[in-house]
């Protein structure tokens, strides 16, 4: 009887310490969800779409509701698709028949058409604030799966407190929240890494068919997730070949049969069948993805853009991509996706106040250190010296080289756009810290452990410090987020976020108007925002309506324009800029947003604002504009030469004629007012005299390329054949040896 009552005693101490087993975690995970969750939803609900937003949920939706793979073929389909899933149970308007836009799309490189698409869609047809909220939400259900894995190998690594740090340090990392809110690749593909790196480790201590199941699931996500998913081979045969070659014997489950640790050769062919089964994976999910059909748009029709051109390493890449096209071994838009990234390989990026066509060799050192957290930083370098001064244990081999390797892959690339590209690291290193803090803790001193509470408490203060700006985050070493586009632009400071915030600031400074400069898709009207350049006030009243008249004189910028212009925009907007002499901003909108007050008196003012009515074709209310400039100062050579650009896209040649002249008469060294009179000369037949003017021309500026390709057509037209020929050579010369100046007028 008692023997009974013994066994039944410790059967409940035994149900109950299994419940606490799961309990415990489950709590520890839900707390995490509501803090979490409270921080990325309230973050993400005060500001406005990051600039690609709108394209990726555009793509995702028309994937699933249209079977339509022209949007975006740069990326993957999953993370789009996953991001657009609720809106198939809302009602979207559907633009296509009423957008000549979209039809575009197929015939021109990615970008584009696509993004004015993307805007009238959300923005214009349908209420943008719904559909991203319900998509965003998506993003931050993968980012807690994602912390979940982190909670869950530092526990089987190191415990239940490591485990809880390791997850403290990704809730409160502001790259981490940054992210885990944006319609993008980067951190379901660091999801991908991270998890797939779980299972194969998994998959090395203990081979099953479980576990090579689950590993190559998880490649065949990644493989529909971003195209840079081929980096996991490298970090993964690296690990493969240590655990192969260690010395300690494996176990393995693959055949249910008793038999000795598998040697060194059957572990190769373990590693051999893990990838073999991951590689089928990925091929079949790419297929699955794209609904096993090859055309990006539905039927035979048109190919899609990027498929059709040579691209910059033809000698190399087209005869594979004819391979691959003519036999159909994958879906065009894929093929299109890496044709496209093949294409701006090289590109251009800003580091510390300089542009690079190349990219920098220091851009992710330094962008990891000034993006993360100095606490983190301190306690993850006091983690590696632990790890290589102490010999820890080989596991620690599992979260040090798939960062180290994929961070040395990240700046041979030098495709220097964003810590973002480094995403899936910091997984791995937030373990990492979990498993040697909790050492330090229990080995440490009294000074030891003050030291990690200092620690602690100053990431928790990085977190709710940069509240809600965790996109614009810098760490302390450049003095904050105020001074981070000393050091970095684009989307690690201004991804075009804080439209919402520039409404704010206007209502509270009672500004009604606003001349904008935006880096971004998200449309300014929709958060209120009355933008001088707005549709409706290019098309809107008639033309000499006092609203033109009423120039507002605030300018906001985005951070991205403002200091990084070269990089950013066409060099006549760059001159644009620079022309206006801002100085100093009044304000800073979230970080991404400067804010100048314009001097009305100056006529510049005036002239800048037609220039940019005239881009966007409204030349009757930049006529009116460069009036106004006028009347200040009537001696304007600038004044004169914009208005007869703007009377000759109208096609008034006579006035046009008569501007340019009157800006030469009051700027005799304006080769661009010679350039552009002769231009408008040629078209009214009046060769001699155009002849004449672009003599003129070069006098001023003789290594004008232009000039000379005009002189040399209007010395041709009056048969003056050898003399044409020269400046022809000129202007060839002239524009291989990088001389060329632009004109103003086409």
């Amino acid at each position: 009887m008692s023997g009974r009552r013994g066994t039944q005693a410790f059967s409940s101490v035994k149900q109950r310490k299994e419940s606490k087993n799961w309990q415990i975690p489950a709590l520890v995970i839900g707390v995490f969800v509501i803090v979490f969750g409270f921080l990325t939803i309230t973050s993400f609900t005060q500001q406005s779409p990051t600039i690609d937003e709108p394209v990726h949920l555009l793509g995702g939706y028309s994937y699933l509701k249209w079977g339509d793979f022209r949007v975006n073929p740069e990326h993957p389909p999953l993370v789009k698709m996953w991001a657009a899933l609720p809106l198939l149970w809302m009602n979207v308007h559907d633009p296509r028949s009423s957008n000549s836009l979209w039809n575009q799309i197929l015939g021109t490189e990615p970008g584009g058409p696509v993004y004015p698409f993307a805007r009238d869609m959300f923005f214009l047809q349908n209420d943008a604030a719904k559909l991203f909220f319900y998509a965003k939400l998506q993003m931050i259900i993968l980012s807690v799966v994602l912390a979940a894995f982190v909670y869950l190998w530092s526990r089987e690594l190191f415990g239940f407190y490591p485990a809880i740090i390791s997850l403290v340090l990704y809730g409160l990392d502001p790259t981490i929240l940054a992210h885990s809110a944006i319609i993008h690749t980067d951190l379901p593909f660091a999801a991908c890494f991270f998890i797939g790196s779980y299972f194969f480790w998994r998959s090395l201590r203990e081979f099953s068919w479980l576990n090579v199941l689950l590993v190559s699931c998880v490649v065949g996500l990644a493989a529909i997730t971003k195209h840079s998913f081929v980096v996991i081979a490298p970090v993964w045969l690296a690990l493969g070949l240590i655990e192969i070659f260690r010395p300690e014997s494996l176990g393995s489950t693959l055949s249910t049969t008793p038999q000795m640790a598998p040697s060194r050769k059957q572990r190769l062919v373990y590693l051999s069948a893990i990838f073999t089964c991951a590689a089928v994976a990925a091929y079949l999910a790419i297929w699955s993805a794209y609904g096993f059909r090859f055309n990006a748009a539905p039927g035979d029709g048109a190919q899609l853009f990027m498929t059709q051109v040579l691209p910059a390493h033809k000698s190399i890449v087209q005869p594979i991509t004819s391979f691959f096209l003519d036999h159909r071994l994958l879906p065009e838009a894929l093929i299109a996706g890496y044709l496209y990234n093949l294409k701006v390989w090289q590109h251009s990026s800003y580091l510390l106040g300089e542009i690079s066509d190349n990219g920098f060799w220091s851009y992710f050192p330094i962008a990891f250190g000034v993006k993360t957290p100095i606490p983190t930083l301190l306690i993850l370098a006091a983690s590696v010296g632990r790890v290589l001064f102490k010999r820890r244990s080989r596991i620690y081999l599992w979260l040090t080289v798939p960062p180290l390797v994929y961070f040395a892959l990240a700046v041979l690339s030098r495709f220097n756009i964003g810590v973002r590209h480094l995403l899936p690291i910091y997984p791995f290193l937030f373990v990492l810290i979990g498993g040697t803090v909790a050492e330090f803790w229990r080995e440490g001193s009294r000074v030891k452990k003050s030291a990690l509470v200092v620690l602690g408490l100053w990431c928790l203060w990085s977190s709710l410090s940069s509240y809600p700006h965790y996109l614009s985050y810098f760490n302390e070493i450049i003095g904050g987020a105020k001074n981070g586009h000393k050091v970095l632009l684009d989307s690690n400071l201004d991804w075009g976020q804080d439209l919402k915030g520039l409404k704010k600031w206007m209502d509270q400074k009672a500004i009604k108007n606003i001349q904008l400069f935006y880096f971004g898709t998200a449309e300014p009207k929709y958060y209120g925002i009355d933008d001088f350049y707005s549709t409706e006030n290019l098309t809107g009243g008639p033309p000499g309506a006092r609203r033109e008249m009423d120039l507002p004189e605030h300018l906001a910028v985005s951070a991205n324009f403002f200091y990084g212009g070269e990089l950013f925009l066409p060099q006549e907007l760059v001159e644009l800029l620079a022309s206006y002499r801002l100085g100093q901003p009044i304000a800073t909108v979230g970080y991404s947003i400067v804010v100048c007050k314009l001097n009305l008196a100056d006529p510049r003012v005036y002239e800048n604002a037609a220039v940019m009515m005239a881009r966007k074709g409204a030349l009757s209310r930049a006529v009116v504009l460069l009036e106004k400039a006028l009347q200040i100062d009537p001696a304007s050579a600038n004044g004169y030469f914009q208005l007869g650009n703007v009377s000759a896209q109208r096609g008034e040649w006579q006035k046009a004629t008569e501007n340019f002249r009157k800006a030469v008469k009051f700027n005799p060294e304006l080769a661009e007012g010679y350039y552009n009179l002769g231009r408008t000369l040629i078209t009214q037949g009046r060769i001699d005299q155009a002849i004449e003017i672009f003599r003129e021309t070069l006098r001023v500026k003789p290594n004008h390329p232009d000039a000379h390709h005009g002189l040399a057509q209007a010395l041709a037209r009056q048969g003056k054949i050898e003399e044409a020929a020269h400046h022809y050579q000129e202007a060839l010369r002239i524009l291989r040896t990088g001389g060329a100046g632009k004109s103003a007028v086409k």
